[in-house]
C-alpha cells in the first residue's frame, strides 16, 4: 500500500497564479487563496468534479500534494482537450500553430462553423482551444443544436 502524503502548509505553494491553457468563465483561479486553506491535512488522491481550465489541479499539482489525479466535467469537449494535451500535445501544437498562422475574422467563423463530430480527437481539441482563445472574452457556450455561437473576440494579438 502506498504511503499517504502528509500536507503541510509549507508544501502548498503561496504564488497562487497558475499557468492554464484555456480561459473558462466560473474559474477559480481567483478562488485559490481561500480554497486553499480549506484543504485536508493530507490526500492520496485529488478528485476535481468541474475542471474548466483546471487551476486548482494545476496548483496542487505545482505544489505536489497528491499523487493521483482525477479530472472530470459534463462538457465532452472539454474533457477531450485534455487528453489530447495529455496524449499528444506535440500533435496538437503543431495544429495550433496553424490556426494561428490562419487567424482572421474569416476563418474564425469557418472554424466555429465546424461540426466537431466529423473531426479527429486532435482536431477538435485544437478547434476548441482555438476558438477559447480568439472568441468573445473565452466563454463557452453552445445553441440548441449544440453548435458553438460565441463571436470573435477583439484580441490584436491572441495567444494561442
Amino acid at each position: 500500500m502506498e504511503q499517504l502524503r502528509t500536507l503541510k502548509t509549507s508544501q502548498l505553494s503561496l504564488n497562487f497564479r497558475v499557468p492554464t491553457f484555456l480561459k473558462w468563465a466560473g474559474g477559480k483561479q481567483q478562488l485559490l487563496p481561500e480554497i486553499s486553506t480549506r484543504l485536508p491535512s493530507y490526500f492520496e488522491n485529488y478528485a476535481e468534479p468541474f475542471l474548466g481550465a483546471g487551476a486548482v489541479f494545476f496548483y496542487l499539482r505545482k505544489s505536489n500534494v497528491f499523487e493521483r489525479g482525477i479530472l472530470s466535467d459534463i462538457n465532452p469537449e472539454l474533457i477531450n482537450v485534455f487528453e489530447v494535451v495529455r496524449d499528444t500535445p506535440f500533435e496538437l501544437i503543431e495544429l495550433l500553430k496553424q490556426h494561428n498562422s490562419q487567424h482572421s475574422k474569416e476563418y474564425y467563423y469557418y472554424v466555429r462553423s465546424l461540426n466537431p463530430k466529423i473531426l479527429s480527437k486532435i482536431e477538435r481539441a485544437a478547434r476548441m482551444i482555438y476558438l477559447n482563445k480568439t472568441c468573445f472574452n473565452g466563454l463557452y457556450r453552445v445553441n440548441s443544436a449544440g453548435g458553438f455561437n460565441v463571436p470573435m473576440g477583439k484580441y490584436s494579438n491572441p495567444s494561442i
